[in-house]
């Protein structure tokens, strides 16, 4: 008889085994949805501001006699450390939980908005902008995001959809709404605006409560550990060829590890006086097995508990590693267009102030449109032959991918782009289809590592975002400068966009390979 058989016939009949536990759960709607409108608002003032800040940089040039480069440095510490505080967000949201990370970022931001007002040189811009409501903005982003993939499930890309779409609608309210201000109060009052607007976010914050939970006796731990985890990947049983084998999920294989241990630890403190005592009292033999494991593993101790860190784990996992470079080069290459657009839209096509904000517009109102068509096609089959669009996962993988390489080639040969109409439909086209980019990542997160991950995964990626955010447009800027046009900019901006999205093919050879290792 080995330790694990004596266990299980002692606990059989052990009152305390049927001892019940809080579980949390995935509600798939119910106070998710209040969770989704928090994250939306979220996205219309904290995108909003980032994306239409365009509209705010021939005026800031002018005001403090700087150049391109100098302003794109405040564009890329935005986005850099509203991305690159991913980390951090992750870290507070474990300490503190998603609302009170929200309920803080909307606070800073808001100071680094008064700030701003005040400020009299280019550097008080640079450090209130780019890095104060960089990291208020980063601080409201991670929790949001987090808070409606945790409460949604089935309709986890309609959520994720539905909520992001917030970014596109606030760029195309505030880019004229922006252009509007400053026309007729100065640029100090779309500070003063941004100061009150990011405060009411508070609100938005509050909404994320934590997941609610529901009572499950110990003896059902293993059966109700299974669900979870099927449920955390939102795999359904049809689309199994690419996330998952014939046995088992990659993600599953690592959680009932963890579930098993977790279930044999909590088994054995709760178990009677008796039961303890029984143990004690057994001979030798029954624990020789369990003392030889322990000696064969003491030599690969200390690798293992360096393996089991969630960073190390993570930037050791070459999916993730794929993933997140993939991210790094998108983000290079992502806002530079939307932050140059107005300029070129000036410069290089010849339209006033008032018509290049539409362009953004444009860009604000198609990316609205193209996160939820994204978000609804994404949570359903494709009508394709041969039964290849049944699988889901694979699906949004797919439509990721091509949705980065169309985008890389819409933006490489923007140059071409010499008319008011074709600026409009390159914004609107640009727009759609780098919606499935924002729209789908943290879900092709959940699909490839498993919900258990979520948030550290996320954390650890905004950072690789916020990496190539911070480089992207500086670069695109001193390009720029250089050629005193922007046709090199939208070029170098393009080509990042493509590679990103054609690198990720490789996914489905890495995952193969990795069942047949199992």
């Amino acid at each position: 008889m080995n330790r694990t058989l004596l266990v299980q016939r002692m606990t059989a009949n052990s009152p305390s085994s049927k001892k019940k536990r809080l579980v949390p759960y995935s509600p798939d709607g119910g106070w998710g949805w209040m969770v989704v409108i928090g994250t939306f608002f979220i996205h219309v003032v904290a995108d909003g501001f980032t994306y239409s800040f365009g509209v705010l940089v021939d005026t800031l040039m002018k005001e403090f006699n700087s150049d391109n480069t100098v302003v794109a440095l405040i564009i890329s510490l935005l986005a850099g450390f509203t991305l690159g505080s991913g980390p951090l967000a992750s870290w507070v949201c474990n300490m503190y939980g998603c609302r009170a990370t929200a309920i803080i970022g909307a606070i800073i931001a808001s100071a680094g908005c008064t700030a701003s007002y005040f400020a009299t040189a280019m550097w008080h811009i640079i450090v209130s902008v780019g890095i104060i409501i960089g990291i208020g903005s980063g601080l409201m982003y991670c929790p949001a995001i987090v808070s409606v993939t945790k409460y949604f499930e089935r309709r986890r890309s309609l959520a994720t959809g539905i909520a992001i779409t917030g970014a596109g609608v606030g760029t195309m309210v505030f880019s004229p709404i922006n252009q509007f201000i400053i026309d007729r109060f100065g640029w100090r009052a779309v500070f003063l605006l941004f100061t009150g607007v990011y405060l009411a976010c508070v609100a938005c914050g509050a909404l994320f409560r934590p997941l609610p939970v529901r009572e499950v006796s110990e003896e059902d731990n293993t059966q109700e550990t299974s669900d979870d985890v099927n449920r955390s990947h939102c795999l359904p049983k049809e689309s199994s060829s690419m996330i998952k084998s014939e046995e088992q999920n990659r993600g599953e294989l690592k959680e009932n590890d963890r579930s098993t241990e977790s279930l044999r630890r909590s088994t054995i403190s709760t178990m009677s006086p008796e039961i303890l005592q029984a143990m004690k009292d057994s001979p030798d033999e029954v624990f020789e097995d369990a003392q030889e494991n322990a000696d064969n593993k003491e030599g690969s101790s200390m690798w293992r508990r360096i393996s089991e860190n969630w960073l190390v784990s993570l930037l050791l996992d070459p999916i993730f590693l794929l993933f997140a470079i993939s991210n790094l080069l998108s983000s290079v290459g992502f806002n530079s267009p939307l932050y140059f657009l107005p300029k070129h839209a000036e410069s290089g096509v010849g339209l006033d102030p008032t018509s290049a904000s539409t362009a953004l517009s444009a860009y604000g109102l198609s990316n609205s449109i193209g996160r939820l068509v994204f978000g609804i096609v994404s949570d359903h089959k494709l009508p394709l032959p041969y039964g290849w669009g049944n699988d889901r996962p694979r699906n949004r993988l797919w439509i990721y991918n091509i949705s980065l390489s169309i985008c890389g080639l819409l933006t490489a040969f923007c140059f071409l782009y010499e008319s008011y109409i074709s600026l409009i439909i390159y914004a609107s086209l640009h727009g759609f289809f780098l919606a499935a980019y924002i729209c789908l990542a943290s879900v092709i997160l959940v699909d490839l590592l498993g919900l258990d991950k979520l948030t550290n995964a996320f954390g650890l990626l905004l950072f690789w975002q916020g990496v190539g955010t911070v480089g992207g447009p500086p670069i695109a800027g001193l390009l720029a400068d250089i050629s005193d046009s922007y046709a090199l900019s939208f070029a170098f901006s393009g080509v990042n966009l493509l590679v990103s999205g054609l690198m990720l093919f490789c996914i489905p050879y890495f995952l193969k390979k990795e069942e047949n290792t199992q």
